[in-house]
C-alpha cells in the first residue's frame, strides 16, 4: 500500500470506526430533517387549503415557527393580517403541534385544522369548508 492511499484511508476512516459523513444523500427521503418534513407537510396542507378557497388565499404566506413567542398560554398557530408592506401570514409552530400528535394521521389531521381555523379568520370562511377531513 503506498503512503499517500494509507493516509487518505485514514483521514476517511480513523480508529477504525467506518466513514463518517452523510448516509443518504440529500435528494433521498430519509434524508430529511424532522423540520424539513413538517415544512412539507404544512405546505401541502396549505395548498389543499388555498385550493378550496377560490382564490382568497393566493396571496396569503405559510410560515413555520419552531416554538411560540413565550406569552403566557402555548399557541399552535396565529394570523397576522395584511399590511400595507406585508401580505398576510398564517404562522404554525412545529414542536408544539408535533408534541401532541402520537403519529403521521394525528399530525395531518391537527395541522390540518390549525391551518384551516387561521386560513377561515382570514377570508371569512368556516374552518371546516376549508379542511374538510378534520376528525371529530
Amino acid at each position: 500500500m503506498s503512503r499517500s492511499h494509507a493516509r487518505d484511508r485514514h483521514a476517511r476512516d480513523r480508529h477504525g470506526r467506518g466513514l463518517r459523513g452523510e448516509i443518504f444523500s440529500a435528494p433521498v427521503p430519509s434524508a430529511r430533517s424532522r423540520a424539513a418534513r413538517f415544512d412539507r407537510l404544512a405546505a401541502r396542507i396549505m395548498d389543499r387549503i388555498r385550493s378550496r378557497a377560490d382564490g382568497e388565499l393566493d396571496g396569503v404566506v405559510l410560515a413555520v415557527d419552531r416554538v411560540p413567542p413565550p406569552t403566557g398560554a402555548v399557541e399552535l398557530g396565529r394570523v397576522f393580517p395584511a399590511t400595507p408592506g406585508r401580505p398576510a401570514t398564517i404562522v404554525v409552530h412545529r414542536l408544539p403541534i408535533a408534541s401532541r400528535c402520537a403519529d403521521r394521521e394525528e399530525l395531518v389531521d391537527l395541522l390540518g385544522r390549525i391551518i384551516g381555523e387561521q386560513a377561515g379568520l382570514l377570508c371569512g370562511r368556516d374552518a371546516a369548508e376549508l379542511w374538510p377531513e378534520a376528525r371529530g
